[in-house]
C-alpha cells in the first residue's frame, strides 16, 4: 500500500515513468523513513495500470535501446489516492510509519478529514503517554537502569510527537497548508 500511495501522489504532479517516480521520491527524502526500491515501483506501476488507476500515455526510447513507458494517473487513481491518503492519516501505529509518507502529500488532502485524524492521533498519543507514566510509577523502583532510561525515552518521544502533531493540526486548522512554491523547479533539482 505504501508504494501505491507514493506512486499515485507523485503522478499528481505530471506524467512520469517509474524511474522518474523513484527519483522524485528520493528528492523528497523518502529514504529517511521508508524503503521503496525501484523494482517495487516498477511492479506496483504495472499493477496500478492493470487496475485502471494509471494509464500509459507515451513511450520513449532510452539510450541503451529499450523503451520506457510514461504513465498518467486516471480519475479512478485520483479517487484511490485520496482514499489511501486519508486512511494513512487515520492509521494507528508509529507516527514514522503512518504519517511521514502522507505528509509529503498533505496539500492534496481534505483538510477537514486530516484535522479529525490528527486530533485522533493526538488523543492516542496522550493515552500512550498516560499509560507509560502509570507503568513508570508502578515499576520504577524495580526496574533496572536500562529499562528506566528506555521508559524516559518513550515519555520524551511521546511529548515530541504531541508537539509535532499539535503544530501540524494548527496549520491544518488555520488553512496554512500549501504545495511547494515552484514544484517544477523543486522536481528539476537532482
Amino acid at each position: 500500500m505504501k508504494a501505491e500511495l507514493y506512486i499515485l501522489g507523485v503522478l499528481h504532479r505530471g506524467n512520469f515513468h517509474p524511474y522518474e517516480i523513484k527519483r522524485r521520491l528520493n528528492q523528497a527524502m523518502i529514504e529517511c523513513f521508508t524503503d521503496v526500491d525501484v523494482g517495487t515501483i516498477y511492479y506496483a506501476v504495472r499493477q496500478l495500470a492493470e487496475r485502471g488507476l494509471l494509464t500509459a500515455v507515451a513511450h520513449q526510447r532510452v539510450a541503451r535501446g529499450g523503451m520506457r513507458t510514461i504513465y498518467r494517473i486516471t480519475p479512478r487513481g485520483r479517487d484511490r489516492f485520496r482514499e489511501l491518503l486519508h486512511a494513512q492519516f487515520a492509521a494507528e501505529g508509529d507516527l514514522r510509519e503512518t504519517l511521514y509518507g502522507p505528509m509529503l502529500f498533505l496539500h492534496f488532502a481534505d483538510l477537514n478529514l486530516v484535522a479529525e485524524a490528527l486530533q485522533t492521533q493526538i488523543d492516542r498519543q496522550n493515552a500512550r503517554l498516560a499509560e507509560i507514566r502509570k507503568l513508570h510509577r508502578k515499576w520504577v523502583a524495580m526496574l533496572p537502569t536500562g529499562s528506566r532510561h528506555l521508559m524516559r525515552h518513550m515519555v520524551e518521544q511521546c511529548r515530541l510527537d504531541l508537539r509535532w502533531l499539535r503544530a501540524v493540526l494548527a496549520d491544518v486548522e488555520a488553512g496554512r497548508i500549501r504545495d511547494a512554491p515552484d514544484p517544477a523547479r523543486f522536481a528539476a533539482k537532482t
